[in-house]
């Protein structure tokens, strides 16, 4: 252990109590909030307003939904790539820093008079950087804490927050401006990112890349075991039950994935403009921050994987409502109802990870599931969303999208483990690494 991450350590003695302990890593604690909230505004300064930002350049529903699809297999494809260079190369704050620069500069030709094959390349480019962020920003806190049901929830939810208030503000600049403030606005975030990164102590960044040479130079037998897959491999090897987990995680964001889409089309099309889009994105993402602490209670007491179930079952109400419903107003309602159950099944999921995988897998196993989730299921949905909305309109995707949540649920009430407690500490470790 180098001198720096030594000094980060917290001191001998009794067990600290979650991320607040003492030394020098309590000094960092609101650096690493910051970075929760950063990530959040850069979902609500952007991400929420990428359909309406394609759809004013020009692009109708079939090609956003090709546009976004493309986005998010290079977001499939990047984010176990960042989470081998979080876990065995630089560790998951220098991949972090990294993967934002990309984003930042790419954001910008969404906004630029560029052609239509040229702002698709822009959206891929986007996609792969800026995906792993919150992947990565889980990875460096879930192993310093020692109850993640309630502490992961409150840290979380800042980033909720943040997309919330990023939303319900940038809704009201692109009234004025248009949107073409957007990838403006998406890079100051990025760089808030950068620099709250840096000041979040090391933690065991030093451990795992001094494990990794110690791979690499063929002194344990850790290279081996991962196989071609690399850190992947090895996840799936000690965890085959990540497999079934995976596959719930696609069908219950099948759902969440499509109303994230093409419920700001739905509310343009019934006459919404930027205020109201982008509204209705931060109203969600409001509610998250109360589905958090709800689902963090929740699971301490009734398991995951009812939680998981529970949640996905009333998200797919909310978005059988949406065929239905004309107005703006009652939608947001539904969607501030959607926010909350969608801060369940998020929850449900990353503890999951949490639980099943030892710590120096977390960048691997969280990198994973945000690429499951907001990745292969992101590219079934827009893909397919995008056909259904434009020949059967509200009832196509909202209704396939509804089946799809509930499947996954099912699924989950079965891969799921039940018990928060359990630890990871049964998990086989290869000889000569630091768990």
């Amino acid at each position: 252990m180098t001198a720096e991450s030594a000094a980060l350590e917290p001191a001998p003695g009794p067990r600290r109590r979650g991320i607040v302990a003492s030394g020098g890593y309590h000094l960092h604690v609101r650096w690493l909030r910051a970075l929760y909230v950063s990530n959040g505004l850069a979902v609500g300064a952007l991400y929420g307003f990428v359909p309406v930002l394609l759809k004013a350049k020009g692009f109708d529903a079939a090609l956003i939904g090709l546009t976004t699809s493309m986005g998010s297999v290079a977001y499939t494809l990047a984010l176990p790539v960042w989470g081998h260079v979080g876990d065995v190369i630089s560790g998951p704050r220098r991949a972090l820093q990294i993967a934002c620069l990309p984003a930042a500069i790419f954001a910008l030709g969404l906004s630029a008079p560029l052609p239509v094959a040229a702002v698709i390349v822009c959206q891929v480019i986007l996609c792969g950087g800026g995906g792993p962020t919150m992947a990565l920003t889980d990875a460096m806190a879930l192993p310093a804490l020692t109850d993640i049901s309630r502490e992961y929830s409150r840290l979380r939810l800042l980033s909720s927050a943040g997309a919330a208030g990023g939303a319900i503000g940038c809704g009201f600049i692109y009234a004025q401006t248009g949107y073409v403030a957007a990838p403006f606005l998406y890079m100051a975030t990025m760089a808030l990112t950068i620099l709250s990164a840096q000041f979040v102590p090391l933690g065991r960044d030093s451990e795992r890349h001094q494990n990794a040479r110690r791979a690499l130079d063929g002194r344990d037998r850790l290279v081996r075991d991962r196989g071609r897959l690399g850190s992947v491999g090895e996840a799936i090897r000690i965890r085959p039950r990540l497999l079934a987990v995976l596959l719930s995680a696609i069908f219950v964001f099948m759902g969440t994935m499509a109303s994230g889409t093409y419920i700001s089309l739905r509310i343009a099309d019934l006459g919404g403009g930027a205020v109201e889009v982008g509204f209705a994105n931060g109203i969600a993402w409001v509610a998250e921050v109360p589905g958090l602490i709800l689902a963090g209670w929740l699971v301490a007491r009734l398991g995951m994987r009812s939680v998981l179930l529970a949640s996905s079952v009333g998200f797919a109400a909310c978005m059988l409502s949406w065929i239905v419903l004309v107005d703006a107003a009652p939608i947001m309602v539904t969607r501030f109802i959607s926010g909350i159950f969608f801060g369940g099944i998020l929850l449900s999921l990353v503890m999951t990870m949490a639980r099943i995988l030892p710590d120096r897998l977390q960048a691997t196993g969280q990198t994973l599931l945000q690429a499951t989730c907001f990745g292969m299921a992101a590219i079934l949905a827009n893909l397919l969303g995008g056909l259904l909305y434009a020949n059967a309109g509200a009832l196509g995707v909202f209704g396939v999208g509804a089946v799809c949540a509930v499947i996954g649920g099912l699924i989950g009430l079965v891969a799921l483990p039940q018990d928060v407690r359990a630890s990871n500490q049964g998990a086989p470790e290869p000889v000569g690494e630091t768990a």
